[in-house]
């Protein structure tokens, strides 16, 4: 009776099969790669792929509340508090706090922000249109359904105790 012998497991060996299957570590990477050809993209408007949607989702928020935008982009408002104070130190958005209550605070884009936005989407677009073909319409398509029905990354941060910092 033949017995083939299996190699001894590894963590060496175990770690490197995580490289190639983890689905989480392949998505960041494939995201990392898409941001960096976006951010070269978007450098003639002055702005990062990151502030770009981020610009994008207060653009076209029905509910411009920090707080509504947090939900939106799957973040905490303390995360999206600061890249949006980011946004307005540049000048691009104007954080307003509302009277009635003063834990409110509302954003929209500034007539600065509005032009950079408009100049960046020209530069977005093509770059976009590159990087979809590539991926090809089926791919493209999963990525699309995967995003918008994966529960929001704040949710799943809070449950774990994390803050979501960096993510948008």
């Amino acid at each position: 009776m033949d017995t083939q012998r299996q190699a001894p497991r590894t963590l060496r060996a175990d770690a490197a099969q995580v490289l190639t299957s983890d689905l989480g570590w392949l998505s960041r990477m494939l995201a990392r790669r898409f941001t960096a050809e976006l951010d070269l993209a978007l450098a003639p408007a002055g702005l990062s792929n990151t502030q770009f949607g981020l610009m994008c989702l207060i653009a076209s928020a029905p509910d411009d509340t920090l707080g509504a935008l947090a939900l939106r982009a799957g973040l905490n408002q303390s995360t999206m508090s600061r890249n949006v104070d980011q946004l307005a130190g540049a000048g691009l958005v104007e954080v307003v706090t509302a009277e009635s209550d003063r834990r409110r605070r509302a954003v929209w884009l500034t007539e600065t922000g509005a032009l950079c936005l408009e100049r960046a989407f020209a530069l977005w677009l093509p770059a976009n249109q590159a990087l979809s073909a590539r991926l090809g319409p089926e791919l493209l398509g999963l990525l699309g359904d995967g995003a918008g029905n994966a529960p929001g990354s704040a949710q799943v941060a809070a449950a774990h105790g994390q803050d979501g910092a960096g993510d948008v």
